[in-house]
């Protein structure tokens, strides 16, 4: 995993969230149906790291549901 390849998947999973702003799912969600049909191809890894650099810019929240992690966009309400 590299420093880019984390960036360059933040980067896709950001430009989704802002087709789809309600959108929220999985590390597993955000793979299949956020990443892979733009043609990214990242390893769960990245994925999940990505979503904490996203989360540490403020830009995701992860939210606990039926024990599951959930990602979506932050909300500010």
């Amino acid at each position: 995993m590299t420093d880019n390849s984390v960036r360059a998947t933040a980067d896709a999973i950001a430009r989704y969230l802002a087709a789809y702003p309600v959108a929220a799912d999985t590390v597993d969600g955000v793979q299949q149906w956020w990443l892979r049909p733009s043609g990214v191809e990242a390893t769960r890894d990245v994925t999940e790291a990505a979503l904490r650099l996203l989360e540490i810019e403020q830009r995701v929240e992860c939210l606990s549901r039926a024990g599951r992690e959930i990602w979506r966009a932050r909300r500010t309400d």
